[in-house]
């Protein structure tokens, strides 16, 4: 016996996007969330252009929620510093509100959320059903969508990685508040970089990715870290000079397989999303969007009757150019020269950043927006 048609392994941005797009085309799935409550995630809080227009077609409004404007890249290396405004119109939004959004909507739209039910393995059963585990509890359906985010199901795992990548929230002063409103920050150094948002409420969001090597060697304590970065460059000593942590300690996540895409298939009826399909560089601030999509892009996949083959072949060929310009410029970030050279050609060439950003814009999304079955929904 079935527990549901569909199962949403996850209630992230890519899960709950999923479960909505479905719950709302009439269609019973059921979502399974680890945890108990709203929570903060590892994971930058910028919303592009894209991400913001995904929203819109779920319904959401994310001006109602607080979100701040963001119109500006700030970008630095050492004492090299640039400007340039973005090539869209972004905002900033925590995740802590934004998931709860969505999974609020998509519950009222008829998904069962099912929270504090951690999923630990799936067996398949060829193309016909998909046992998802927890505990000794078992939840069947016909189909699954993977959507633990950054942290991999026993099973189904990805390339090992030297990266770790943490996020805090920050209260800050007036001073931090002018240089950061309506901007968003990076800043690169040696063996990683750091970026910077307001958010919601007036809370600064902080996220950083940095080589095992370098975690090793200065620890993983907040004050530890902020020293190090303090002593790289002027910037983010300006940035950090008064930020008071709103929690104890950065929530962290270690082994991120920056530049992967999932080329090989789980099982015609398992449908990698979010970052259990493709994980950008985080300095592009597309991360969100790409969830987003590949949620809705295989909601409707399942709404067309056809299978995980056909949505995995589309997703490669739609997030390819994005990811090779991604993660050549992250090539170039690893590197200390790479970084400069980086910031002087913004500075002199404004249009070099604009360049840059747009080449590492999803693309080939809309489609999804002009789906049969959504446009019924609105009609």
């Amino acid at each position: 016996m079935l527990d549901a048609e569909v199962i949403a392994v996850g209630g992230g941005l890519a899960g709950a996007a999923f479960a909505l797009e479905l719950a709302r085309n009439g269609r019973e799935v059921l979502l399974l969330e680890s945890t108990r409550g709203a929570h903060h995630k590892v994971c930058g809080e910028f919303l592009s252009t894209e991400a913001q227009r995904l929203l819109t077609f779920l319904g959401l409004d994310i001006d109602a929620l607080g979100a701040s404007s963001v119109n500006t890249l700030r970008l630095a290396a050492g004492e090299h510093v640039a400007m340039a405004p973005l090539p869209f119109g972004a905002s900033g939004l925590s995740r802590y509100q934004l998931d709860e959004a969505l999974l609020t909507a998509a519950a009222q739209a008829g998904a069962q959320i099912v929270r504090g039910t951690r999923v630990t393995g799936l067996d398949l059963n060829g193309d016909r059903a998909v046992i998802a585990h927890s505990g000794s509890r078992q939840y069947r359906a016909r189909a699954v969508a993977l959507a633990t985010g950054k942290h991999a199901l026993r099973g189904f795992p990805r390339p090992p990685s030297d990266k770790v990548a943490f996020k805090l929230q920050v209260r800050v002063g007036p001073g931090t508040t002018q240089l950061m409103d309506e901007r968003v920050q990076l800043v690169a150094f040696e063996d990683g970089y750091f970026g910077a948002c307001f958010v919601e409420n007036a809370r600064l969001t902080l996220c950083w990715v940095m080589r095992e090597r370098l975690l090793r060697r200065i620890g993983a304590g907040w004050r530890e870290q902020a020293n190090h970065f303090a002593q790289q460059s002027s910037q983010l000593r300006a940035l950090l000079q008064d930020a008071q942590p709103e929690w104890e300690k950065p929530v962290a996540v270690a082994s991120v397989p920056y530049g992967f895409l999932r080329h090989r298939v789980i099982a015609p009826n398992v449908f990698p999303i979010g970052d259990q399909l493709a994980v950008i560089p985080s300095y592009t601030g597309d991360g969100n969007a790409i969830a987003l999509f590949s949620g809705v892009a295989a909601a409707q996949t399942l709404l067309a009757g056809q299978d995980a083959v056909a949505f995995q072949a589309d997703m490669m060929r739609r997030l390819r150019p994005q990811f090779h310009w991604a993660t050549t410029v992250n090539l170039m970030f690893d590197y200390r020269w790479g970084q400069r050279l980086g910031v002087a050609a913004a500075a002199y060439l404004p249009g070099f950043v604009t360049r840059i950003a747009q080449s590492t814009r999803l693309r080939g999304f809309q489609h999804v927006l002009r789906s049969e079955a959504s446009q019924r929904l609105r009609a």
